[in-house]
């Protein structure tokens, strides 16, 4: 047999690598159309995100966003918003909550998800459902609690500001659906490695601290992501609960910008909205080294 006749049949021979077989012309007609969508649907989220760039750095824009005006690069929709707003104010004070908000997060719900995973104690199948319950309740239908709550603790501790209630908001409902996530994920961690632990020693503090939280540090993350990015991005609490405009969040304060005529600025409405994003950006980078290093950390005894 020749060399070339001896390829051929090599080819037809030749098995696949995957178990998938070839797409039919319907698959292939699927594929087509399931990328349209797909291509549509990045034109929809990519146009307004470029419109809102072109527009923060447009100096030909003046107190409203105009799409057929030419582009001249400019700087002075940045320098309204730090000269002529009190835009620092909101960004410390977003920051101040968000931190707040996911370290204590981050610090009950590592304690909970462990206890609920770990423990079998009364009362836990019925705190575990009412868990899952408080989730149904918006949380704006709590309004009214909020503003008696912040009443009657500020007369007892005048230094209990709105902000601070607003942590306790962020934080008390990031509690109760990061317990149930975390408690999840912790279920999936072998009790074998608790079982070695506590015969080399370890007491429930040290299998919790050397073993589970390591092991775990990839759900901590999107928990923490999860609990600062919350603040960013509420707009209804932040406007009803802080009544000055210097204890405003990002997103109540930059919404001053396009809702009032005397303060109506759109292009700076934009380039504060390219600003928020990012700090979020930034902790999303930093985060996910630990979704990929905290897999391999933790049960690996040293």
């Amino acid at each position: 047999m020749k060399k070339s006749d001896k390829k051929k049949s090599d080819k037809k021979n030749k098995l696949y690598l995957s178990d998938k077989q070839p797409l039919s012309t319907v698959g292939k007609l699927m594929l087509f159309l399931s990328y349209i969508v797909l291509f549509a649907w990045a034109l929809i989220i990519l146009l307004p995100l470029a419109d809102m760039v072109v527009s923060a750095f447009n100096g030909r824009q003046e107190q409203y966003i105009m799409l057929n005006d030419n582009f001249q690069f400019s700087l002075k929709h940045f320098d309204y918003l730090f000269n002529e707003t009190l835009y620092l104010s909101w960004v410390k004070n977003t920051l101040f909550i968000a931190i707040m908000t996911a370290v204590i997060t981050l610090i009950i719900v590592s304690f909970t998800g462990f206890a609920y995973s770990r423990y079998r104690f009364k009362g836990r199948k019925a705190s575990l459902m009412a868990i899952m319950l408080i989730q149904t309740i918006p949380t704006f239908a709590g309004i009214t609690a909020y503003f008696t709550m912040h009443s009657v603790i500020s007369s007892i501790a005048p230094f209990f500001t709105r902000q601070m209630m607003l942590i306790l908001i962020y934080a008390g409902g990031g509690i109760a659906s990061n317990t149930f996530i975390l408690k999840g994920y912790i279920d999936s961690i072998s009790t074998e490695l608790d079982d070695a632990a506590r015969i080399d020693g370890c007491s429930s503090m040290q299998v919790y601290r050397l073993i589970i939280m390591p092991i775990a540090k990839p759900m901590l993350a999107i928990i923490a992501l999860w609990s600062f990015i919350g603040p960013f991005m509420d707009y209804l609490l932040p406007r009803v609960l802080l009544t000055n405009p210097e204890s405003y969040t990002l997103a109540a304060g930059l919404f001053t910008l396009i809702n009032d005529f005397r303060t109506m600025n759109q292009p700076a409405f934009a380039a504060g909205g390219l600003l928020t994003a990012i700090p979020i950006v930034a902790l999303f980078i930093v985060l996910q080294k630990q979704l990929v290093s905290g897999l391999s950390q933790g049960s690996v005894k040293g």
